[in-house]
């Protein structure tokens, strides 16, 4: 893991309103080499207390790090997207499936995310796999802000704003513009 340097955050156009993270205290770029030590450390600690049946990754993150623990777990995985479908009195959104979720019944999930900050979208992929009548239900991230949700599973925790190898949208439109690992940056 290395420090990011602030092209990395300006190429990604992250605007600071919607990151729990706090940037002054700096930029944390996760490559995929780390990616993967820190996805098989995380899985060798959820493999000593919890086996799940089935991994359920939520998009965007989640889906490479529940494809990674899922693989490493021996369990099926499965992709789910949530999104705020309306809003109630107070102006918060509700979140739901996209898609349909798998079938659960009676099987063991792990809940699999990149970053929990306030925990609202675990909990709410938590809610709707007990509704599909899970046996267990846990939760896993990479990284968990202090003060934050806490799941029972996660690798690091800080308030560096954390950059993925996923969260670099690579262009092919010849703007000279790739991932900053691959111009020298």
């Amino acid at each position: 893991m290395g420090v990011a340097d602030p092209f990395a955050v300006e190429r990604l156009g992250i605007p600071p309103h919607q990151s729990r993270a706090r940037p002054q205290k700096g930029v944390r770029e996760i490559g995929w080499a780390a990616f993967g030590e820190m996805a098989r450390e995380l899985a060798g600690r959820i493999a000593d207390a919890f086996h799940p049946d089935v991994v359920l990754g939520i998009a965007k993150g989640g889906v490479f790090v529940g494809g990674a623990l899922a693989g490493a777990l021996r369990a099926d995985f499965f992709a789910i997207r949530l999104e705020e479908r309306s809003r109630d009195r107070e102006g918060a959104g509700r979140l739901e499936a996209s898609e349909k979720l798998p079938d659960v019944k009676g099987k063991r999930v792990l809940v699999v995310d990149d970053v929990a900050a306030t925990g609202r979208t675990l909990e709410r992929a938590r809610a709707l796999v007990r509704k599909g009548k899970a046996r267990e239900v846990r939760a896993a991230v990479l990284v968990v802000r202090p003060g934050g949700a806490r799941p029972e599973y996660f690798s690091l925790e800080t308030n560096e704003l954390v950059v993925f190898g996923w969260d670099y949208q690579m262009t092919a439109s010849g703007s000279g513009m790739g991932d900053p690992g691959e111009v020298g940056v």
